[in-house]
C-alpha cells in the first residue's frame, strides 16, 4: 500500500503512476506493458532511452525494471534506459508504427490493459477529481495515438482525439470512463478516492440544487401571497370608506358579511410564431367582492 506520506507528496496523476507500479506482471503481459510505456514516451518513429517523470515514479519503475533485468538509471528527473530486450523492442515498432492489436493478443482484457497501464505512465496526465474528471494522453506518434484510441475503444471506453502542434491528445471527461480507465491500469487506491470524491461533489450538488429549488419557490409563493394580501387590504379600505362616507356606516361595527371571486373578462392576445402563424393567448381575470354589513343593524 501506498503511505499516506507519499500520497500527499504527489499530484493525483502521479499518484496514479505511483500505485501502477506495483502490478505484478507476467512475462507476456509486461511486454505489452513496456511497448505502451515506450511508445508513450517516444517522440516519434524511434524507441526511446529515456523516460521522463516525476522523482518517486522514475524511482519505483527503475527498481520494477531492475527486477526484470533491464538496466536503468535515474538523472535529472530522468529515467536511462539500457539494453531494451529484442521482444520488446519489435513491440513497441509495431504500435509506433500503427499495428493494431489482435482480438487473440488482447483477449481475456490483461494485455490490454498492462498496455494502457504502460501508456498512462508515459504518456497518462489525469487531473485532481476535486477540481474535474479528466484523463488526457499526450503522444508524439499519430500512429502509437491510433493504436491506443483502438485499445481504449476495446475496453468500452470512447475518447476524443485532437491534434495539438505535433502532438495527439486523446482525452474524455466522462466520471464513468475516468473510473474505469483507473481500474483498468491498476490504480485501486486512487480509482476508490476519485470514487469518494466523485460521489461527495454529486451528493454536494443535489442537496445544493435541492435547498435553492425549494427556496425558490418557498420565495415566489411568499411574495405571491403578500402581493394577493395587499390588493385585498386595498379592496377592503375601499368598502369600508365607501360604507362610511356613502351609507353613513359606523366603521368600528362594520363586518365582513361576504367575500367571494368570481370569472372576469378574458383577454385576448397573440404571440406571434414562425410561418405567419400566431398562438393564442388568454389573460383571465377575476373579481373580488366584499360586502360588509353593521353589526345590530335590522
Amino acid at each position: 500500500m501506498i503511505s499516506a506520506d507519499k500520497m500527499s507528496e504527489l499530484s493525483f496523476s502521479d499518484n496514479v503512476k505511483y500505485e501502477i507500479l506495483k502490478v505484478r506482471y507476467n512475462k507476456v503481459s509486461f511486454l505489452w506493458f513496456m511497448s505502451g510505456l515506450l511508445a508513450a514516451s517516444s517522440d516519434g518513429e524511434e524507441i526511446p532511452r529515456r523516460i521522463k517523470a516525476c522523482g518517486k515514479v522514475l524511482g519505483r519503475l527503475s527498481n520494477l525494471l531492475s527486477d526484470l533485468g533491464i538496466d536503468s538509471n535515474v538523472k535529472d528527473g530522468r529515467l536511462y534506459l539500457g539494453k531494451i530486450p529484442p521482444e520488446i523492442q519489435e513491440k513497441t515498432l509495431s504500435v509506433l508504427e500503427g499495428v493494431l492489436p489482435s482480438e487473440e493478443e488482447i483477449k481475456g482484457h490483461v494485455n490490454s490493459r498492462a498496455f494502457l497501464g504502460g501508456v498512462c505512465i508515459g504518456a497518462g496526465h489525469i487531473s485532481d477529481p476535486v477540481n474535474s474528471y479528466k484523463v488526457e494522453i499526450h503522444l508524439k506518434s499519430e500512429a502509437a495515438a491510433r493504436v491506443v484510441f483502438a485499445v481504449l475503444a476495446y475496453e468500452g471506453i470512447e475518447p476524443g482525439i485532437t491534434r495539438r502542434g505535433n502532438t495527439c491528445c486523446i482525452r474524455f471527461k466522462n466520471g464513468d470512463y475516468v473510473s474505469d480507465f483507473l481500474g483498468m491500469c491498476g490504480a485501486d487506491s486512487a480509482r476508490l478516492t476519485f470514487e469518494n470524491i466523485r460521489i461527495e461533489r454529486e451528493v454536494y450538488s443535489d442537496i445544493n440544487r435541492a435547498v435553492n429549488c425549494d427556496s425558490g419557490n418557498t420565495g415566489r409563493q411568499a411574495e405571491a401571497a403578500v402581493r394577493r394580501g395587499e390588493l385585498i387590504g386595498k379592496l377592503l379600505d375601499s368598502a369600508v370608506a365607501n360604507a362610511e362616507n356613502n351609507n353613513g356606516m359606523n366603521p368600528d361595527n362594520l363586518y365582513v358579511a361576504e367575500c367571494f371571486a368570481n370569472k372576469g373578462p378574458t383577454m385576448k392576445r397573440i404571440h406571434p410564431r414562425a410561418q405567419g402563424r400566431a398562438y393564442r393567448i388568454e389573460k383571465r381575470v377575476s373579481h373580488i367582492t366584499i360586502v360588509l354589513d353593521e353589526k345590530g343593524a335590522e
